[in-house]
């Protein structure tokens, strides 16, 4: 039998229609093969991250149970594979790093796995500025910081320590929105499991 393990995947776009295509992309990883939907958190308006100037930002986080691989650096390349061929799919082109996106497709955590390797080809970022090798490191290096990430995670996974933090997901959430402005996150969408979409928060 298969194993299986849970995956934590960002996702985020401020192109065309955010929310229709987070939607999308929601779909799309509940049937990417060998993987079942596990949890899907609120949808938060985010400000954006980085020098560009750019409208804000739609993000959630999508729990995945997904198939181990033979070794944790094995399922984990499967799996960012699978999400760069999906951000392709729908419509992601090249732009500079922190800029506009389509959509963008995170691996935050696979399992209780650290993975440092090497990417694939078709795996890297197509971001021009980024040349030379280019590494997966899970859990995702900036995650711990980012309260974009944060706030939809702890929803699924409040008390996790992921491997190489030093706190729960919880308290890194409460320790990054303590440095940023109040509206920095706001939650605007709750997920509907029979619509398959976001209903706005009353």
């Amino acid at each position: 039998m298969e194993q299986h393990v849970l995956a934590y995947i960002g996702l985020g776009a401020n192109v065309g229609a955010p929310r229709e295509t987070l939607e999308r992309a929601v779909s799309a990883l509940s049937v990417l093969p060998g993987c079942a939907l596990a949890g899907v958190s609120r949808l938060y308006r985010t400000r954006p991250v980085g020098p560009v100037a750019q409208g804000d930002f739609l993000n959630a986080v999508v729990a995945l149970r997904a198939p181990a691989g033979v070794t944790p650096e094995d399922g984990a390349m499967a799996l960012l594979l699978a999400l760069k061929a999906l951000e392709r799919t729908m419509g992601r082109v090249q732009r500079e790093r922190w800029g506009p996106r389509e959509l963008d497709l995170d691996l935050l955590l696979f399992g209780d796995a650290e993975i440092h390797v090497e990417r694939e080809a078709a795996a890297r970022s197509i971001d021009p500025a980024r040349v030379g090798v280019q590494w997966l490191d899970v859990p995702h290096p900036s995650a711990a910081g980012r309260s974009f990430v944060l706030a939809p995670l702890s929803e699924l996974a409040p008390e996790l320590v992921p491997p190489g933090w030093a706190m729960s997901v919880d308290g890194a959430r409460d320790r990054a929105a303590a440095t940023e402005a109040p509206d920095a996150v706001t939650a605007v969408g709750v997920w509907d499991v029979r619509a398959g979409r976001w209903h706005e928060v009353a």
